[in-house]
Parts: C-alpha cells; sequence; structure tokens
C-alpha cells in the first residue's frame, strides 16, 4: 500500500495595502503556520497580492487564523488550491508560475 502524496494548501490572498503590514507581522509572529510572499505585479497597486503556502495538514489552523483575523484583515481569496508537495510544484505555482485565476 503507498502513502499518499503530501500536499501544499496555496492561497493567494488580496489585502488594502494599509492592512498588509499588520498581515505580515501576524504570519511572522505565526512562524511555522505558513510561508509567504507577495507577487511582484501589485507592489504598485493599493493592495498587495500575498501567495501563501502551508502542509494541507496545517489547513484547519491556516483557516482559523484567517477567521479570527477577519476584524483587523479584509483578504479577498483569489486563489485556494492544493498542490503536490515538492520543491518543483511551489517553483511552477509560485509568483504567477502556474496560470492563476481569480476565483
Amino acid at each position: 500500500m503507498s502513502k499518499p502524496e503530501p500536499e501544499l494548501f496555496h492561497w493567494i490572498l488580496r489585502v488594502p495595502k494599509d492592512q498588509a503590514a499588520f498581515l505580515y507581522f501576524q504570519l511572522e509572529a505565526n512562524e511555522g503556520l505558513c510561508f509567504y510572499s507577495t507577487l511582484d505585479q501589485s507592489l504598485r497597486e493599493s493592495f498587495r497580492d500575498i501567495e501563501i503556502f502551508s502542509p494541507a495538514s496545517l489547513e484547519k489552523e491556516v483557516r482559523h487564523f484567517f477567521e479570527s483575523m477577519q476584524d483587523q484583515v479584509s483578504p479577498l481569496v483569489l486563489l485556494e488550491e492544493k498542490i503536490p508537495d515538492s520543491a518543483k510544484a511551489v517553483e511552477t505555482y509560485s509568483k504567477g508560475g502556474k496560470k492563476q485565476n481569480a476565483r
């Protein structure tokens, strides 16, 4: 019997620029929950598109994290999916490597 392939939870969120620093601070304070980066194409806009990767096993915790912050940060979910957990997959999906469709 083969083990299931590990998966990553992959989100792209859009947050207003004035809320982004607070969100980055909270993500850093919750180290180990996920890793994230800001998509370059949003740097000249009034918002920040933030890409988040987390082990699928932590999806419940990531969702709880964002639910608990809904009074301070109002993200728009642009993409939500599960992808294979591998360096190649992250490279493919990260920062626009895969065509990303808004939900």
